[in-house]
């Protein structure tokens, strides 16, 4: 599965990065720069929101990804699923 836009290492590659930043002990704000992509996303989730169409998309999104025959995906999938296409 893989985002648009991106191929399908890069995609990889984000996924990797980001569960490096989740197994790594430091939670600082500085250390987020060895994580650009970690780094990229926390910006953009922690901006002002100019309109609620973003989130709702982002909502609907969540909503056709967690699908009755997705109901039992894990948690941490389901995040990572959403975080990559809301991308």
């Amino acid at each position: 599965m893989t985002a648009p836009g991106q191929a399908g290492g890069e995609s990889s590659a984000v996924l990797n990065e980001l569960e490096q930043f989740q197994k790594s002990n430091e939670r600082n704000i500085q250390s987020i720069a060895d994580y650009p992509s970690v780094a990229r996303a926390f910006i953009k989730a922690n901006s002002t929101l100019l309109s609620s169409a973003a989130v709702e998309r982002l909502f609907s999104t969540a909503g056709i990804i967690l699908s009755p025959r997705r109901c039992k995906m894990t948690d941490q999938l389901f995040d990572k699923i959403v975080f990559l296409k809301s991308r």
